[in-house]
């Protein structure tokens, strides 16, 4: 079976998001999404933006201002105290740190300089848009035709975007999976691996998290819906990522123009 995955740098980013870098701890990066506080201005970290290590610096901090030893905690405690503290990271920007590993490792400039911004209606806007990139860059700012450009399901590769736009039962959120490997699952069959920071209904407060998932292509020539979605062992109508692509007005997917 012939794999291909993306750069060591990228692939490292990807196991501290799935693991973040806490002693003895084992435990996966948690999805925050931060369009229910709407805090604006704030520390990356502070609103579903940060690294790894901002989001276990961020939590050091937070225990020491409240007397909290986080060597104490077990792995279920410490996620609690993750989740009651807003720290965790958001789909584009989990995909953002990791295509900008990708094009450091490639001698590329770093994702900010490779991207358009988002139009701005002000000159302050268009200011803010340039200094806090990373925490403009959207799904829909991966998804512009000046950034990237769609592709064909049999010439997906590694650090392709799968983008669901407006999607969920109200068709009013956004989402991006990014493909971490390609591979021949058997002969004349794709099986793609990608990764993505995501809130199902049944994960419950605690256990919407970083993760990974499969898709098999077991039906050549057909669109991405009618393949074989896998995650948390769940297929089919039990797979909440494939219902959202499913329920998503556009189903796409894409890879930027300057990777």
């Amino acid at each position: 079976m012939t794999t291909h995955t993306l750069s060591r740098e990228a692939e490292g980013v990807i196991k501290e998001y799935l693991r973040l870098p806490f002693p003895d701890r084992e435990i996966a990066c948690l999805y925050y999404n931060n369009r229910r506080r709407h805090l604006r201005g704030s520390l990356a970290v502070l609103v579903g933006k940060g690294r790894p290590v901002d989001i276990v610096d961020e939590a050091a901090l937070l225990a020491r201002q409240e007397k909290t030893d986080l060597n104490q905690l077990d792995n279920q405690q410490l996620k609690k105290f993750l989740v009651d503290h807003h720290l965790g990271v958001d789909c584009s920007a989990l995909v953002y740190h990791v295509l900008d590993a990708e094009a450091r490792s490639k001698k590329k400039l770093p994702l900010h300089k490779l991207l358009f911004p988002p139009p701005a209606r002000t000159p302050l806007g268009w200011l803010r848009s340039r200094l806090r990139s990373m925490e403009n860059t959207s799904v829909s700012v991966f998804a512009d035709e000046k950034n990237s450009q769609t592709i064909a399901l049999e010439d997906i590769q590694p650090g392709d975007l799968l983008i669901f736009l407006r999607t969920g039962e109200k068709h009013d959120r956004d989402h991006v999976l990014l493909v971490e490997a390609v591979g021949d699952d058997q002969p004349g069959a794709k099986l793609i691996s990608y990764v993505h920071s995501f809130e199902w209904r049944s994960d419950g407060r605690y256990g919407r998290e970083v993760r990974r998932g499969t898709i098999r292509c077991v039906a050549p020539g057909h669109p991405l819906l009618e393949q074989e979605w896998q995650e948390k062992n769940k297929l089919g109508v039990e797979n909440e990522t494939w219902q959202h692509a499913k329920l998503a007005d556009r189903l796409e997917i894409r890879r930027l123009r300057q990777l």
